[in-house]
């Protein structure tokens, strides 16, 4: 029988090694690969990718420290590139954002086989969803159920450029420099700007829309 292969992507060493207990506890056999930041983790999958390394789970947290020379701000960005590039692996989202727009945007954007609020779980329903996961299953802690079963009326979702500008602009970058981070025009970063403002029902500059991208868990 083959050893699942785990890779683990969390900024806390504690919760990585306390996920690993959890997973070895009955002397199970599991090959745990571990990241700490989003520059471990893409260079975790990128040496997968070019070793023909499977993995048959990817635990990833959302709020990581940024590779930004790769343009990889979150754990969301790691997710898409895990969906790219290796699409039969599944996907366990593990997050403390408790935004319901927040996580909806994540849930559109990776559609996780797994995604649990770390707030919901104990030891045990993180085993249970591992398990579930590896079975084919799809499985949710309770705060995401609940979210899916609201009534949401946006299906606006901040793709990754969205995202990048946001990032960029927290930086203290101005719009103006913009072009030399993100492969638009002025123009096409000023649109993306306002739309944003106008999904989000913000006025205001700039720092407005920091500010609010910040609250709900977006930077």
């Amino acid at each position: 029988m083959k050893a699942e292969r785990i890779l683990i992507i969390d900024d806390h060493a504690l919760i990585v090694e306390g996920y690993k207990n959890v997973l070895l506890r009955d002397n199970e056999q599991y090959n745990i690969d571990t990241a700490y930041s989003c520059k471990e983790g893409y260079k975790k999958l990128k040496l997968a990718r070019n070793e023909g390394i499977f993995y048959d789970i990817i635990c990833l947290d959302m709020n990581l420290p940024a590779y930004d020379e790769m343009n990889i701000f979150s754990g969301e960005d790691l997710g898409l590139l895990s969906r790219k590039w290796f699409p039969q692996t599944k996907l366990v989202v593990l997050t403390m954002y408790n935004d319901n727009y927040r996580l909806y945007n994540i849930m559109k954007s990776l559609e996780p086989e797994s995604f649990l609020l770390k707030r919901d779980i104990s030891p045990q329903e993180f085993y249970t969803a591992i398990q579930k996961c590896l079975e084919g299953n799809i499985y949710y802690s309770s705060t995401i159920s609940a979210m899916l079963r609201s009534t949401i009326t946006s299906d606006f979702v901040l793709d990754k450029t969205d995202r990048s500008i946001l990032h960029f602009l927290s930086k203290g970058i101005q719009t103006k420099e913009l072009t030399d981070y993100i492969p638009l025009s002025l123009a096409g970063i000023e649109k993306r700007k306002r739309v944003m403002k106008e999904i989000f029902d913000i006025k205001g500059g700039d720092l407005v829309l920091i500010d609010f991208a910040k609250k709900h868990g977006f930077l």
